[in-house]
């Protein structure tokens, strides 16, 4: 294979390496043998914490999907560049003020 082919098709590859469009299915919870007592029942998974701030219940800090898109936009450019024909084949160039 060509040395463009190939860089197209890592920076492909390497663009949409990461990204998962499937769905797992959870397996079953360990059945616990051992009695749990009333009080350790009624906690809470997780501590109370205060109320998120505007910019963090809005998701401003979530760039995640400008990334993407980025790596996508730049792989297309890449592609797009090693592709391009710049072998140069029109012929031989002829000096400014000589004719042919």
């Amino acid at each position: 294979m060509s040395r463009k082919i190939m860089a197209v098709l890592v920076s492909t590859a390497m663009a949409f390496g990461n990204v998962t469009t499937s769905a797992w299915a959870a397996g079953e919870p360990a059945k616990q043998t051992a009695q749990i007592s009333v009080a350790a029942k009624n906690q809470s998974p997780l501590p109370a914490a205060g109320a998120a701030g505007i910019k963090q219940a809005q998701g401003a800090g979530d760039n995640s999907a400008l990334i993407l898109g980025g790596l996508i936009v730049g792989s297309i450019v890449l592609a797009l560049l090693l592709t391009e024909d710049d072998d140069g084949g029109g012929g031989p160039l002829t000096p400014p003020g000589t004719t042919n």
